[in-house]
């Protein structure tokens, strides 16, 4: 059966803003399907933006994913692959940017201006949800959380979670958080233990040490703690899916074969991803971005990733990082002139 990616015919994310896009709108161009504070979600799931997506995308042009960060070719397709699709059985919501730690990789803080901003277009979300989202969830098998900041920090985004189960007890949750507050007493206090399917918790490190030094307001005993406590919820069948990701950089690259033992005992998959820019700093990224040829500890990497622990089928590298290959001094000397 060929591959393809589901996203287009099988899911949403929806921005504050009331657009809606297929996937992470950074990785489509921020192709919008249309906007459902002006549209009706059938007009715009089946309308002609949507429908030209699909089409680019069956015929395999992928003319908007950025192919350097994404796999277009990731799922089965035993869904229906056409130009008019039902309703999404996916809906992530990836628009609360409001986080408790800053990683130096990521974004620049939130200015008081945009914070503001955000404030406002979560009211409207808030205000519209019951109305908006009530017939898509009600179909919806999965809701996601939160890819663009910290859910459990957001008390906008925790109200979010206690609308969703209401309209729909059954649905199930993929969650993506820093881990911190990730614990035992929040799935509890929001019924979530036999709610979760998925669960990826971003840590970067496998020492104290580096975690620090990549992650401000961290706290690195806490992730631990609460990844071991969600480890003993899947080997319990609470969880299909435990991640733990690490954005590869100058910082931490020694570490990744480390993550991987820890991520085999907790029965969970590291999941390897290069750097890719967030912060308006080229100094710092120059510092961290050590798949770039011109990085002085790039053949280190490169020869780190031929390790056969990446080969394990609880280790998943990106195309990106599998792709490098080492390259000689000489050509060193050269990028330094």
């Amino acid at each position: 059966m060929d591959k393809i990616c589901k996203h287009p015919f099988n899911s949403i994310q929806v921005q504050n803003t009331g657009e809606i896009y297929c996937c992470c709108c950074y990785w489509t161009g921020f192709y919008s399907f249309g906007n459902i504070f002006e549209q009706s979600f059938d007009e715009i799931w089946n309308g002609e933006k949507a429908q030209a997506f699909r089409k680019q995308f069956i015929e395999k042009q992928f003319k908007y994913c950025k192919l350097d960060v994404c796999d277009p070719f990731v799922a089965e397709s035993a869904y229906k692959v056409d130009l008019k699709v039902d309703y999404p059985k996916l809906i992530e919501f990836s628009y609360d940017r409001r986080c408790n730690v800053r990683c130096i990789f990521c974004r620049n803080e939130i200015n008081p201006e945009e914070e503001l901003y955000n404030r406002q277009k979560e009211k409207r979300i808030e205000e519209n949800f019951d109305r908006i989202f009530t017939p898509i969830l009600q179909k919806a098998e999965i809701v996601e959380l939160n890819s663009a900041g910290e859910l459990f920090a957001s008390p906008h985004s925790v109200e979010i979670v206690k609308k969703i189960i209401k309209i729909n007890p059954n649905i199930k949750f993929r969650i993506i958080s820093n881990g911190i507050l990730f614990n035992k007493k929040i799935i509890d206090e929001l019924c979530l233990k036999d709610k979760l399917t998925s669960v990826t918790i971003s840590i970067h490190a496998a020492s104290i040490k580096t975690y620090n030094k990549l992650v401000e307001r961290g706290d690195f005993n806490a992730i631990i703690e609460n990844v071991k406590y969600l480890s003993e919820l899947k080997k319990q069948g609470y969880l299909s899916v435990l991640q733990l990701n690490f954005v590869v950089t100058a910082i931490n690259y020694k570490e990744m074969k480390d993550f991987a033992k820890f991520a085999k005992k907790m029965d969970a998959k590291a999941f390897f991803i290069n750097y890719h820019r967030q912060i308006d700093s080229d100094e710092l990224e120059k510092q961290l971005d050590i798949t770039n040829k011109e990085h002085p500890k790039y053949n280190q990497l490169v020869r780190i990733l031929k390790d056969d622990i990446f080969k394990e089928d609880y280790c998943v590298v990106n195309d990106y990082l599998m792709g490098l290959k080492p390259i000689s001094k000489s050509l060193f000397s050269l990028f330094k002139k």
